[in-house]
């Protein structure tokens, strides 16, 4: 099946239609998903279907030569609403900045993480989104303005601010830079 065929017969309310753009697009939905959000698979295989389904009643917006970045925008805008949704998650895994080679250091380190994250959370919305989307999840500034629906510059601007203010808490709580 065509791009093209398969889109009319999406918009004509096909099912087959549907599996098959399930069938090509689940293993790229997937992995922008779970760049995101980690990996959390049932949260990923959640989110994936999310999107289809988002797919299916959005179909008559689908058009040629698009549907790939239109459902990667969907997943990306899912993925992260269900990282904001999680008031209590901060995406920054406590082995992150692990580096050593025992027990010490891992007590060390895991410490040293529990503080980046209570910083990061110190940060504004806006600032901790912005800094998550470019060191975390290695977006570009532009990417991240445009999926979070703001100017480039402001984004910048965010992005400097939020680094300035946490490495004046980092500092406030005894951490050499």
């Amino acid at each position: 099946m065509t791009e093209e065929e398969m889109i009319l017969s999406l918009k004509n309310n096909n099912t087959e239609a549907l599996g098959e753009l399930i069938y090509r697009y689940t293993p790229y939905i997937s992995a922008v998903i779970g760049k995101i959000i980690g990996g959390k698979t049932e949260d990923c295989r959640e989110l994936t279907a999310d999107v289809f389904f988002a797919a299916w009643e959005n179909r008559n917006k689908l058009k040629i030569g698009k549907i790939k970045s239109y459902l990667g925008e969907i997943a990306r805008n899912r993925a992260f609403n269900f990282l904001r949704s999680s008031k209590s998650f901060l995406p920054l895994d406590e082995n992150i900045i692990f580096n050593g080679d025992n027990p010490q250091d891992y007590a060390e380190n895991a410490e040293l993480s529990l503080k980046v994250k209570k910083a990061l959370s110190k940060l504004d919305k806006n600032k901790k989104e912005i800094f998550l989307r470019y060191y975390f999840y290695g977006q570009k500034v532009k990417e991240a303005a445009d999926d979070m629906g703001v100017n480039h510059s402001t984004a910048k601007v965010w992005l400097k601010r939020g680094r300035d203010e946490l490495k004046k808490i980092l500092i406030k709580e005894g951490i050499e830079l």
